[in-house]
């Protein structure tokens, strides 16, 4: 789908399920700018059970509905959820986070695939384990918060880069 249109769509989404979220921000692609779009990617911070109930009702109004991965099954957890947006057939994927892992998160969830894979190497070259629903992990097995990207960016060594220079 083209940008413009998937990013309507998200921002519709982003509208509908605010309430139920402490934060919530569109990643992948679509933060990356990339002219066409595969998915809908939104990082939220669920509020309670909000969340939830609040999919409930957007399923029952047949704005989404759950899909199924690329093994056949149901992935519709606590931390991510997959669906997809029936008046436009787009599929929206739902990631949960923390306050505590934010920035490791959307760092991992605006991607792409080649640059996450590059990070995850310099963090082992580092002695560190990066996570994607937990944050750092130092070689001690001690967890380190990274609440914003600046700091994953700072424990890769690496200079801040726009998620549109991902790749």
């Amino acid at each position: 789908m083209e940008l413009d249109k998937a990013k309507v769509i998200a921002e519709e989404l982003i509208s509908l399920l605010s309430p139920a979220c402490n934060r919530i921000v569109i990643a992948g692609s679509i933060r990356r700018q990339k002219p066409d779009v595969g998915d809908i990617e939104l990082l939220v911070i669920p509020r309670a059970n909000y969340l939830d109930k609040m999919l409930d009702k957007l399923m029952m109004q047949n704005i989404l509905a759950m899909r199924l991965n690329k093994r056949g099954s149901r992935t519709y957890g606590p931390k991510n959820k997959l669906m997809v947006h029936l008046p436009s057939g787009m599929a929206v994927d739902i990631f949960s986070a923390t306050e505590e892992n934010w920035g490791m998160a959307l760092f991992v969830r605006t991607g792409p695939k080649e640059w996450n894979i590059k990070a995850m190497s310099r963090f082992r070259q580092l002695g560190m384990q990066g996570h994607a629903y937990g944050g750092v992990t130092l070689v001690s097995g001690i967890p380190f918060e990274c609440p914003t990207e600046s700091i994953v960016f700072n424990l890769l060594g690496w200079p801040y880069t726009p998620p549109e220079k991902r790749y």
